[in-house]
């Protein structure tokens, strides 16, 4: 019986000593902030010009399978039985090499993927590290992300979505 009423006791004083903190609270739209970033827009502009290469290369290839086709079409008829087995396998070799090239490419742990995630690496760094400094300078506890679902309402006022995005825009 006395070690409830110890505990019981703790407990009190552990919640008041809890209760009698003041508990500062934000959150951020990562979404947002990723959108107004000249970061983020910087790093796009570097994929995109990526991306095009890589699409030039599908795109080349597939005009080399184009032309193949084309060519097997026009001599099918006076080419021999191995001559017809010679060209459809280089065809099939040539559409299994764009297979091959566009999985390396976009697949899930392609070429896109890799230096997507390269590029925005260094950008949610920075995020981060402004995000801890704000908790560290305002005396923050928490700043949760509404962009993750996290947060079914809350007041707009605690929304520190555009002093984030001020920090990360700011050239150093």
């Amino acid at each position: 019986m006395k070690k409830i009423i110890i505990l019981i006791a703790l407990s009190l004083a552990v919640f008041g000593i809890l209760s009698a903190q003041t508990i500062k609270i934000a959150y951020i739209d990562s979404e947002k902030i990723m959108a107004e970033s000249k970061d983020t827009k910087e790093a796009q502009k570097l994929f995109q010009k990526d991306r095009e290469g890589w699409t030039k290369q599908v795109n080349d290839l597939d005009a080399e399978i184009t032309r193949l086709e084309n060519d097997y079409s026009t001599k099918k008829l006076t080419l021999s039985a191995a001559g017809k087995k010679q060209a459809e396998e280089k065809i099939e070799q040539k559409k299994t090499e764009r297979k091959e090239m566009v999985e390396s490419i976009f697949g899930e742990k392609g070429r896109a993927a890799t230096r997507n995630a390269e590029l925005l690496q260094p950008i949610m760094t920075k995020l981060r590290t402004i995000i801890e400094k704000i908790c560290v300078d305002e005396g923050y506890s928490m700043i949760f992300d509404a962009s993750s679902s996290g947060i079914i309402w809350a007041q707009p006022k605690l929304d520190i979505s555009e002093r984030v995005i001020l920090e990360m825009n700011k050239t150093e």
